[in-house]
């Protein structure tokens, strides 16, 4: 009520020698009560309607990737909600996008990247996150072919170019290969000597639109790689874990690298990317000469929160840089990014691991390789967050951050209408991004968020650690529980706070029977298969580890089960029953013995009153 009375007296304040636009005489209109009361009526329903929603306020929902908000969060979306600021442009929302620049370089701070060079936004969520980030590598891949052309026509060809090898030499002499092999900000670096060089920005601007890929477009720039180095183009590869989320496949096929170059890497028995694995792609590429625009590991993948060993990659990174391969590394962390706030002090500086250990034992999370991948979040070009995830801010809320500012150059788009001359940068955002209009509101929400919980371990170190508590409790009561004659097959520890597990019966001759069994136990705990949400005791809801993606990595699960690799490919996959603890109290008493015993009791009703109707239908 404070925020609505706030904005009505900033309404009636808003010059007002204007007077009122409705007056007392127009309320007492036929037309006018009767506008009001179809609105409270209408309203009435409304609220019933959404009374048949989905709980994602209590311990008992742990399904999706959803929870409860924080009240900072929730009281700064609708505050400002009020107010329908459109964060394109400053002149539409000169508070809420100085405050969307804040929460960037907050989020930025918090992984390590250098807040004088560091840029970021909000967006809708991942999805457009990540496309944004591959479009900033792609244009980044191929900027030095842009560049040797442009300086051509400059007379501009001896332009010295640092090399991946640490080698200099000049932009007009280098092959194919080595342009399209510099790091990315030496391939900036490269795009600044050469502005310094001509000393005329528009002039310089015009060229590289005409011979950059974003200018050309695939078909007229692959002609021209052809005519100048005597090759087609080759096509650029994206590598991600198996385990990356769905919209890297919907992401290469928008931009036009397409599905088919997307290579995904296999992940080892804890579902984190196999190191050696992505080596071995690696290695293979750089022998048939094709180049990588990006490896994409994942902090906090959707079925399992697994956390790729990214300080392992980072340094694979400099072992193929010293022999003459590069490419852009961008974090997909869309769900875990949060939980890099656990390595911060108070002050800003990292806690070192034996510190966020004692947090939380005797639990003895997050391990050795966990804890390393959070710091090195630090050493990516760029990173996937989503504060409608574990930040636990309203939709729509993703943000994509770039360690080098100067990417945003590679996909500005101007509109004279909104960006004019001498306007500040940060108050032009829709010149360097996907999306155009988009609210202001969730802007707030996230910068109230930060305000609130500190990104470190006194806010959100301190929540998202109590939701790995809740996770390893949840797990554990799992593992030690008597299921007989079910077998329940929880899948490793979590790296973050998902936990999944496989279930099997003696009852169930086929993994695609047992598949189908897990189907129906999922239906039975989650709405929209006819069982409305107040029905419900728990929510959970399932995924699918598919033979094809998942390779080995999931024969102990199905092993466990009493089944063979034969089966696991015949099935094509196992169905997995997930568990996402997001709420923070679910593992702090009272309520970790009242939820957790809670779960596995209704578990256990639900697995016998299932498989007692399958075999009845059989």
């Amino acid at each position: 009520m404070e925020a609505l009375r706030d904005h009505i007296f900033w309404r009636r304040n808003v010059h007002p020698e204007d007077g009122f636009l409705v007056l007392e005489a127009d309320k007492r209109t036929p037309a006018y009560e009767r506008s009001i009361s179809v609105l409270a009526q209408e309203l009435l329903g409304l609220l019933g309607e959404l009374k048949a929603g989905v709980p994602f306020f209590s311990p008992r929902y742990i399904g999706h990737m959803t929870a409860d908000l924080s009240m900072a969060a929730l009281v700064a979306y609708f505050a400002t909600m009020l107010y329908n600021p459109n964060n394109v442009a400053a002149e539409a929302s000169p508070v809420t996008t100085r405050m969307e620049s804040e929460a960037a370089q907050q989020l930025g701070a918090m992984i390590g990247y250098p807040t004088d060079r560091l840029w970021g936004h909000l967006c809708s969520g991942g999805t457009v996150a990540n496309l944004e980030a591959l479009w900033v590598a792609r244009n980044l891949k191929y900027l030095p072919v842009a560049l040797r052309w442009t300086a051509e026509e400059l007379g501009a060809e001896d332009l010295p170019v640092r090399l991946p090898t640490g080698e200099t030499a000049p932009l007009g002499e280098l092959d194919l290969w080595a342009l399209l092999n510099l790091e990315p900000a030496d391939a900036l670096d490269a795009a600044d000597r050469l502005h310094a060089l001509i000393g005329d920005p528009e002039r310089l601007a015009e060229g590289l639109d005409h011979a950059s890929l974003s200018g050309l477009g695939y078909q007229e720039f692959g002609r021209r790689i052809a005519a100048a180095f005597g090759d087609p183009l080759p096509p650029g590869v994206v590598l991600v874990a198996s385990t990356a989320h769905y919209s890297w496949e919907k992401t290469c096929r928008v931009l036009g690298v397409g599905s088919a170059q997307l290579v995904h890497v296999p992940v080892d028995r804890r579902f984190r990317m196999d190191v050696q694995a992505l080596a071995d792609t690696l290695a293979g590429l750089r022998a048939r000469r094709q180049p990588v625009i990006a490896v994409v590991p994942v902090i906090g993948s959707t079925e399992e929160s697994a956390v790729d060993p990214l300080a392992d990659i980072v340094e694979l990174r400099r072992a193929m840089a010293a022999e003459g391969m590069a490419f852009v590394l961008h974090a997909d962390a869309a769900w875990g990014g949060y939980a890099a706030a656990i390595t911060r002090a108070g002050d800003g500086s990292r806690r070192p691991h034996a510190a966020v250990l004692a947090e939380l034992a005797p639990e003895t999370w997050p391990d050795e390789e966990v804890y390393r991948a959070l710091v090195a979040l630090e050493a990516t070009d760029s990173v996937t967050i989503d504060p409608h995830k574990m930040g636990y801010v309203p939709y729509p809320a993703g943000a994509v951050l770039f360690r080098d500012a100067r990417v945003r150059a590679l996909v500005a788009v101007e509109a004279p209408y909104l960006f004019h001359r001498g306007a500040s940068e940060w108050g032009a955002i829709g010149r360097f991004i996907l999306e155009g209009s988009k609210p202001g509101a969730a802007a707030a929400a996230v910068w109230m968020a930060h305000k609130v919980l500190p990104l470190d371990e006194r806010g959100y170190g301190r929540l998202i650690a109590e939701t790995a508590r809740g996770a390893r409790l949840l797990h554990r009561r799992l593992c030690a529980g008597d299921w007989a004659p079910f077998r329940l097959v929880p899948l490793p520890a979590p790296d973050l706070n998902i936990v999944g597990f496989a279930l099997g019966h003696p009852a169930l001759p086929t993994l695609d029977a047992t598949n189908a069994f897990v189907d129906r136990v999922y239906r039975a705990m989650s709405v929209g298969h006819g069982r409305p949400a107040r029905q419900l005791d728990y929510f959970v809801t399932k995924t699918f580890l598919r033979a094809a993606a998942y390779g080995r990595a999931a024969m102990p699960l199905v092993e466990a089960l009493g089944f063979t690799e034969a089966d696991y490919r015949h099935a094509g996959g196992l169905g997995v029953i997930r568990c996402t603890v997001a709420d923070p109290f679910l593992g702090s008493p009272p309520w970790r013995d009242l939820h957790l015993e809670g779960f596995a009791r209704t578990l256990r009703q639900v697995l016998d009153a299932e498989l007692a109707d399958m075999l009845a239908a059989s």
